[in-house]
């Protein structure tokens, strides 16, 4: 390693052929090695303009004096194309445009990820490494609903009054519902305490008249995010701005009807925002020069008189001009905060987004709240209400379903077209599909729209196409092991890619091709892929390695392999557990390698395996689609996908496989996301709970119900003398998917019996009685199961435990000795 190291100080020789190749990260702006890069840093006059660190570009603008450091600071007003005082800023507005849009545009829909997921019926939570750190049940939650409140009540006083009773709530947990038609208001509390409204309502439901009261109600899993799920938190909000009212006096009536149908139409603005105008009306007196009055209505709050004059001809000038105040004096940031005070009694928010000074005669606001029902509520309580600071206007609330996709920005060139086609019918549904600036090679899509029906229809459709479709043959999947590597099979791929204009995107977890692209070259792409797995009948072989072979492996022994059978034969697979030598290729193949790893482990010398700084840290090859971790080391696009997955399975978590498997830094969650598809990301989290649920079968079990996959919390069976005592309720799990009752202590479906019983029913010494009891005629009384015996007499008998009357035959059961007798002529024809 350390030669290596001063490999890297010293800079490539002259003769590397690299050099003239392109730094992939020098363009991405994030090459690590600087100088001593063996890869092109140069670019062309366009490309250095594109790539420039916009730092260094803001120090050129000549109108921020030379010492201010603000000018190498971007002004986020103009990031968002805004920015009122234009050139006497201070702040830089070099940035190029579209670096600018593309920050906005990502950072527009960004929330915070709780690392939360809703699976196989829990609530669970996921640390870094991709660790399950919590499972939680709806069992573990318990809500009341606090009645009777003050009508201005907030998360806060609630909390308040939870403390004064020795209960510490957060206020996320609290949620206020205002009745429109009440002067008070109600809360609903929901803790993780399945304890928690048992004792509450013990201390609120027998208060006096006039104070809170408590009661129980369902608890549901709390809100999870969820790629896959269509989110309906976001709530746009829109008001008008202040307004004032203009009357242009003119001295004849035909210019002022000729200026009301120039603003009329929209030709005269009045800072570039049309208005409304009436008139003329004329006034008193036939030599009144201010006789003809046009008036403005919607004039921006900002206008002044020259501003009105400024947008008529002077030959057409009025004679007076006269403006109102303005239709209300709040400014922007405090309506900001009043209508984010306004979203607050509704519930918590995720996120708020106060509008800005845009132009438009409306401010646009947006939020994010934590709960799809807080959203909703917000839309039926605030939509077209009138506004605090403006009784004339009223508030503005939609409510917007979205749903988010982060795919390959190679899959989103291959059917942007296809997408394109759809986005038409979208639109005309009101449903709007945006495709995010690419980032790490991967790019997002977004739909989004009030209906949240064609929404998840548009949603599905969506899906469909950037999942593609998988190649084919005969009802299974075209594949070859050949396939999993980068070598002649896979340039012969890419090469058909190429050819017909088509991408291939391979799964090497599932052993299948995706074929994304236009549809009518499809059936040509399967038909040249079947040649070439045909092609390349070749099998993959396995050779796992100890420590000291794997050390061999990385000091020289792997190059030598790859050198005596192909360097596209073999792989060094060092994501798995134990660590392994893939040989693609013939059984022939296979033998040479076992006679190296034999032969040559004993003398090879301690010289570290060179490895190149454009080698992926898991194939060893130049990295496909390249991705950097913050440790700085390199994966290929699908490796990193491979090691997530083998991390979860093998466990304790994901870990970084760089330096020869040394490195061992766990992969942050935000770091998996930025680099993960979204399809993949959920993917791997449900594989790390599937293998967390493998891994503690005394704490988690499934449902009994084949293919139902929901599991429940599995309870340790109570020690009691008593064998024959019922299960208890808490003990009973009913399935929320198929409704089968499971007991959590035997985990079985036996629902009625106790366990002692359930087992002595499987039992033979079960059958044996069963079978004895019906040899000598002997029944159980249905009511209590006393054993009875008919030796003599007619066929109505009487329990003698319970006093039951019952009817031999059928064993029905009656309160009184007649209706026995009424029952047996009746259904049986005698008393027997």
């Amino acid at each position: 390693m350390e030669a290596w190291n001063q490999t890297l100080e010293a800079g490539p020789p002259q003769t590397d052929r690299r050099s003239s190749i392109p730094c992939q990260f020098f363009v991405q702006r994030r090459c690590r090695n600087g100088t001593s890069c063996p890869f092109s840093h140069a670019a062309n006059e366009k490309e250095n303009v594109a790539y420039t660190d916009p730092k260094s570009l803001s120090g050129l603008s000549d109108a921020t004096p030379q010492g201010d450091t603000r000018s190498r600071i971007s002004c986020r007003f103009y990031l968002r194309g805004m920015c009122a005082k234009n050139e006497k800023c201070p702040f830089a507005h070099d940035n190029p445009q579209d670096v600018a849009d593309s920050k906005m545009e990502v950072e527009d829909d960004s929330i915070t990820e709780n690392w939360c997921r809703e699976l196989k019926g829990a609530l669970v939570r996921f640390g870094d490494g991709a660790v399950v750190s919590q499972v939680s049940f709806p069992s573990d939650f318990s809500a009341v609903r606090i009645s009777n409140l003050p009508q201005f009540t907030t998360a806060k006083s609630v909390v308040t009054l939870l403390t004064s009773f020795d209960f510490t709530v957060p206020e996320d947990c609290v949620r206020i519902s205002r009745p429109t038609d009440s002067s008070h208001c109600s809360a609903d509390v929901r803790v993780e305490d399945p304890q928690f409204s048992i004792r509450l309502c013990g201390l609120l439901g027998s208060k006096r008249h006039g104070s809170p009261i408590a009661v129980p109600i369902n608890a549901s899993i709390s809100q999870a995010t969820n790629h896959r799920r269509i989110d309906s938190k976001k709530v746009y909000c829109s008001w008008h701005k202040p307004t004032k009212t203009a009357w242009l006096n003119f001295g004849t009536g035909g210019v002022a009807g000729k200026v009301g149908l120039k603003f009329s139409a929209g030709t005269y603005k009045i800072l570039d925002q049309s208005v409304h105008c009436e008139g003329p009306t004329r006034g008193a007196g036939s030599r009144n020069p201010l006789a003809w009055t046009l008036r403005l209505s919607n004039v921006p709050a900002l206008a002044k008189k020259e501003d009105i004059t400024r947008a008529i001809p002077a030959a057409m000038a009025p004679r007076h001009v006269e403006l109102s105040a303005a239709s209300y004096d709040v400014d922007l940031p405090m309506a900001n905060a009043l209508i984010e005070s306004l979203l607050l009694t509704v519930g918590p928010l995720e996120k708020w987004e106060g509008s800005l000074e845009i132009p438009g005669k409306r401010f646009k606001a947006k939020a994010w709240f934590m709960n799809d029902a807080d959203a909703l509520q917000a839309v039926k309580l605030f939509h077209n209400e009138p506004l605090s600071f403006n009784k004339t206007g009223k508030l503005t609330v939609q409510l917007v379903h979205s749903a988010r996709f982060k795919i390959l920005a190679r899959i989103y060139d291959a059917v942007e077209q296809e997408l394109t086609d759809h986005k038409k019918a979208w639109a005309a549904q009101h449903v709007l599909c945006t495709a995010y600036p690419p980032t790490q090679g991967l790019q997002v899509v977004k739909i989004e729209g009030e209906n949240g029906g064609d929404v998840a229809r548009a949603k599905t459709t969506l899906e469909k196409i950037i999942s593609g479709e998988v190649m084919m043959k005969d009802g299974k999947p075209i594949w070859a092991p050949s396939f999993a590597t980068n070598g002649d099979a896979y340039q012969s791929i890419k090469q058909l890619e190429r050819e017909l204009g088509v991408l291939i995107v391979r799964d090497k977890r599932k052993s299948q091709l995706r074929l994304f692209g236009p549809q009518l070259r499809h059936e040509k792409a399967q038909l040249a892929v079947s040649k070439l797995a045909n092609a390349h009948p070749i099998s993959i072989h396995v050779i796992e390695l100890d420590v000291p072979q794997f050390s061999w492996a990385f000091k020289g022994g792997y190059r030598a392999m790859a050198e005596a059978i192909g360097n596209d034969k073999v792989i060094l697979d060092i994501a798995s557990s134990p660590r392994r030598i893939l040989v693609v290729g013939s059984k022939a193949d296979l033998i040479i390698a076992r006679e190296i790893l034999q032969r040559e482990q004993a003398v090879l010398g301690e010289k570290s395996e060179p490895v190149s700084i454009s080698d992926c840290v898991i194939c060893w090859t130049p990295a496909d689609n390249p991705i950097q971790t913050t440790c700085k080391h390199l994966y290929c696009s699908g490796c990193l996908e491979d090691l997530c997955f083998a991390g979860v399975k093998s466990g304790p978590g994901i870990c970084c496989q760089g330096d020869a498997g040394n490195c061992n830094k766990v992969l942050l969650l935000t770091e998996l996301q930025v680099h993960l598809s979204s399809t993949a990301l959920e993917d791997m989290l449900e594989a790390a709970f599937t293998t967390h649920v493998a891994r503690h079968p005394s704490d988690f079990q499934y449902c009994p119900t084949p293919d139902c996959g929901q599991i429940y919390r599995a309870a340790r069976p109570a020690r009691s003398n008593d064998s024959t005592a019922i299960t208890s309720e808490s003990s009973m799990f009913k399935c929320p998917s198929c409704l089968v009752t499971v007991c959590t202590a035997c985990n079985v479906s036996h629902d009625g019996l106790t366990c002692a019983e359930h087992h002595y029913h499987l039992s033979g010494d079960y059958k044996a009685l069963q079978a004895a009891k019906k040899e000598l005629g002997i029944k159980d009384c249905p009511n209590c199961g006393t054993l009875i015996e008919k030796t003599f007499g007619c066929n109505h008998m009487t329990c003698s435990a319970c006093e039951t009357h019952i009817c031999w035959v059928c064993l029905q059961t009656f309160p009184k000795g007649e209706q026995v007798y009424d029952h047996m002529r009746y259904k049986h024809g005698g008393i027997g």
